[in-house]
């Protein structure tokens, strides 16, 4: 595919997730006017700045398993560019949109398709496992009240068995046509620059959810001024909430998913009307960082040279 034809399937995607994002923003059952008062502002503000750095932080991880994968020094700032721009495509169809846009977009990087597929599936687990275990360590009863409760739904289980037969599927499949052994995967997992990236990235998704976690923390105490006690229930709200948002299969963004899982976690000690606000903050600093950091990428394409 010509960079002509990547450049307008990716306009293509960007505008409709663009009219998505919007659509979703006013459709928001909230007076907007109370989240930009001189109590809720700087809270929006830092949370906004906070979640931009996560970006960045992931930009940072996802760039480690490029250099990893293919066995030169990608500089950041190309893959930060590459990783912003396609983070807005997640509002459209969901994260498949994001990762299916880093696939396209980079390939300017120099870079053989099936290393970047090997990095994004790497940076993909290290962000969903160690969302899982710090969902574990801070939260192990609601978690897995939540999990238990999930799996009573009699869809829930076929529906996994489905999604695993055909993520096996489609490994197997890209294995074969792309000439790819299990020893050639087992002599990447033997390297010592192997166990070192997976640490490093481990590491950098830790700080991303502890910053989730911490900034979520920020807007209950300090614009509903709930009581400290709370303080690790709610960090642990915030990474829960964003690892079942980013797993749930067909959410854009996962927009509702997060939450609804918030409400489900807080509820119970906090009233539910001050979730729900703080909840609509969080969903607005989050889409405002995307934005904005898709604007920042747009800005770096032409200097670093990418699609």
């Amino acid at each position: 595919m010509n960079k002509k034809v990547i450049r307008i399937v990716g306009i293509i995607i960007m505008a409709v997730a663009v009219i998505f994002l919007v659509n979703r923003f006013l459709s928001f059952d909230v007076d907007f006017a109370e989240l930009f008062t001189s109590q809720t502002l700087p809270g929006l503000l830092i949370v906004t700045v906070c979640v931009m750095v996560t970006l960045f932080i992931g930009s940072v991880g996802w760039d480690i398993w490029l250099s990893f994968f293919s066995g030169q020094r990608v500089p950041v700032l190309p893959t930060y560019s590459i990783y912003t721009r396609s983070n807005i495509a997640k509002y459209f169809p969901g994260n498949v949109g994001h990762y299916a846009m880093r696939q396209l977009y980079g390939t300017s990087l120099g870079i053989k398709q099936r290393e970047l597929l090997f990095s994004t599936v790497l940076e993909i687990f290290c962000m969903a496992l160690t969302a899982l275990v710090l969902s574990i360590v801070l939260a192990r009863d609601v978690f897995f009240l939540f999990v238990v409760d999930v799996f009573q739904k009699s869809w829930v289980l076929p529906a996994i068995i489905i999604l695993i037969a055909v993520v096996v599927a489609a490994a197997v499949f890209f294995m074969r046509k792309k000439n790819i052994s299990a020893s050639e995967i087992f002599d990447y997992l033997k390297q010592k620059s192997f166990r070192l990236s997976l640490i490093s990235v481990i590491g950098l998704m830790a700080c991303n959810m502890m910053i989730f976690g911490l900034s979520l923390l920020l807007l209950f105490r300090f614009i509903a001024n709930v009581d400290g006690t709370y303080g690790l229930l709610i960090i642990s709200a915030g990474i829960v909430s964003w690892l079942i948002g980013f797993i749930t299969p067909g959410v854009p963004g996962g927009i509702g998913v997060r939450e609804a899982v918030m409400v489900l976690m807080l509820t119970p000690m906090i009233d539910n009307d001050v979730v729900l606000f703080i909840a609509v903050i969080q969903r607005v600093a989050y889409i405002f960082s995307d934005v904005i950091s898709w604007v920042i990428g747009k800005a770096l394409e032409r200097q670093v040279g990418t699609l």
